[in-house]
């Protein structure tokens, strides 16, 4: 409560848009009616339930402003989690907003490099690129190098950090009133998003991405990453050399340029298998406008702020996923997701495993040149989080980009597809992940680990012969239905007690009625000894009985 007080404005600033929007329910389940006017406040109870509420969206975070903007778009990315409508919502957020004065600029510039930006480089008055986050300008140094200039808006990283807690705020409250935000964990992704909106503010995060990227460039000068220039590089203001190329966005600009489009296609999406499958390091948003390639035919990939990193076993999954759902085998994606995934609770692997199967039936349907890679991916990750494994963030990313990456080969050679591109270098993989070497290395890990374990075992023995030695060694047996079983047994034993009791009434009863007869037959009063033994037997049972129970 500390923390909307202390915003109440910009909370109140919200609500107002949400009202504005016809999303004033949603207004009232979040606990921001509290904050509107009376007028607003009726109005926002009057409006029913949008059933376009998705559409509405992206309206709202563009009336909130750059952080709301640059989450949506970070949040468009979790297609495995989001409904394809919202997403596509989502993925329709501008970035385009007025540009930042040059005086600003400069200003920015000189209190990040403590002196004059003009004594530093030739700063080109033009606007290349106005987004929420940033602007980009051209420069020139005085070595005679091109560079672009990319610096953050004046006053965004603190306006950041307030709106950024508002959010979490918000997804707290909705995951306590909402029960669809608390079944997908939405403060948890929330703070997913946030955290990765945050560490984008800074623009060394982005240069340490460019750096390794053109670490891991292949050395035969295929591919091409722009140079950080370090010294003039700061968390506000990043410096990096120009590259010129043409956009993969045109086909026939690319011909004009002398390059084959289909050519540009194949060398792209090898590109980004190396990255994905070898390196485990990739370019996470490769739409056209990052995407360039020059009068040689390099490929230019240009901002690298949004990365996926994947781990040498996360990598040996996501090929496995992938093979399994290019060659239409069902159990082996059920296995690969398992893998990748975190299961949370029971989850029931036949429906798994059937819904997987209807999947496949409806894409492998298809011709190869239909079939979309990607937007296959996407779904099966979506699948397994509504059978509740839990994707991490990385193969959200890979999905992202293999559908971006999709689209743009499509746009490059409508016949091609990601598989069909991609078939040559899947078989490298296979037989570089089952070859001599592969294998080779997997028994000398293998070994190396039971080598551990067979170091580390005679001082676990002896360790576990001193304890017994001490008499310190504790087994603990934990049933767990014995108890229930008990209290199930001593109802019954307590029925049969009370069965006897009462029977030893009526028996006695009985023989104390006719106890006359049966004195003058036996010669001995035989009714008193059987009501007194019927009712010594059903005693004792009931004691017996009480007694286990104390």
């Amino acid at each position: 409560m500390g923390s909307r007080r202390r915003h109440l404005a910009r909370y109140r600033t919200v609500a107002t848009v949400l009202v504005r929007h016809g999303l004033g329910q949603l207004a009232s389940s979040l606990g921001l009616a509290r904050w509107l006017s009376l007028g607003a406040r009726w109005g926002g109870r009057s409006s029913a339930a949008a059933s376009d509420w998705e559409d509405r969206v992206p309206w709202v975070l563009a009336d909130l402003g750059a952080t709301f903007i640059k989450l949506g778009q970070v949040a468009s990315t979790r297609t495995d989690l989001l409904s394809p409508r919202l997403v596509a919502a989502l993925e329709r957020l501008q970035d385009q907003v007025p540009p930042i004065p040059l005086a600003d600029v400069h200003t920015v510039l000189e209190r990040a490099w403590g002196t004059d930006p003009l004594a530093v480089l030739w700063l080109d008055p033009t606007v290349m690129a106005s987004a929420s986050l940033a602007q980009v300008h051209g420069g020139r140094l005085p070595d005679g190098r091109a560079v672009v200039v990319k610096v953050r808006r004046p006053g965004l990283l603190a306006t950041a950090q307030v709106d950024c807690e508002i959010v979490a705020q918000l997804a707290a409250a909705a995951e306590a009133r909402i029960p669809a935000a608390r079944q997908y964990g939405l403060a948890g992704l929330v703070g997913e998003l946030v955290q990765a909106f945050l560490a984008e503010l800074d623009f060394t995060r982005e240069a340490n991405n460019t750096q390794e990227a053109a670490r891991r460039a292949p050395a035969d000068g295929t591919v091409r990453i722009p140079e950080v220039v370090w010294e003039l590089t700061r968390p506000d203001v990043l410096v990096m050399t120009r590259l010129n190329g043409v956009k993969v966005s045109d086909p026939a600009e690319l011909a004009a340029a002398g390059q084959d489009p289909h050519e540009v296609a194949r060398r792209l999406v090898h590109t980004l298998y190396r990255e994905i499958f070898v390196d485990g390091f990739f370019h996470a948003d490769p739409h056209p406008g990052n995407v360039h390639v020059d009068q040689d035919g390099q490929l230019i990939l240009l901002d690298w702020g949004m990365v996926g990193r994947l781990s040498p076993a996360m990598r040996e999954h996501s090929a496995d996923l992938l093979l399994g759902m290019a060659r239409g085998h069902s159990a082996q994606v059920v296995r690969a997701l398992l893998q990748l995934g975190v299961v949370e609770g029971a989850i029931n692997r036949a429906a798994l495993a059937q819904d997987v199967d209807r999947l496949r039936r409806r894409y492998y349907e298809s011709s190869l040149a239909e079939f979309e890679l990607g937007q296959a991916l996407t779904d099966v990750l979506a699948l397994a989080a509504r059978h509740r494994v839990r994707i991490p963030h990385e193969y959200a990313l890979l999905a992202k980009a293999a559908v971006t990456l999709d689209g743009l080969v499509r746009r490059l050679d409508p016949s091609a597809s990601l598989v069909d591109l991609g078939r040559p270098l899947m078989a490298q993989l296979l037989a570089a992940r089952f070859g001599p070497r592969a294998v080779a290395a997997h028994l000398e890990d293998n070994l190396l680990q039971w080598l551990s374990v067979a170091d580390a075992l005679p001082y676990s023995l002896e360790r576990l012969m001193e304890r017994i030695d001490e008499g310190c060694l504790k087994i603990e047996l934990e049933p767990t239905n014995l108890e229930r079983l008990m209290k199930h047994w001593e109802k019954l034993v307590n029925r049969l007690a009370l069965s006897l009791l009462a029977s030893a009434l009526v028996v006695g009863t009985a023989l104390v009625t006719h106890r006359s007869r049966l004195d003058r037959l036996v010669g001995m009063p035989v009714g008193e000894y059987a009501f007194l033994v019927s009712l010594a037997v059903a005693t004792g049972v009931i004691v017996l009985s009480v007694r286990r129970q104390g």
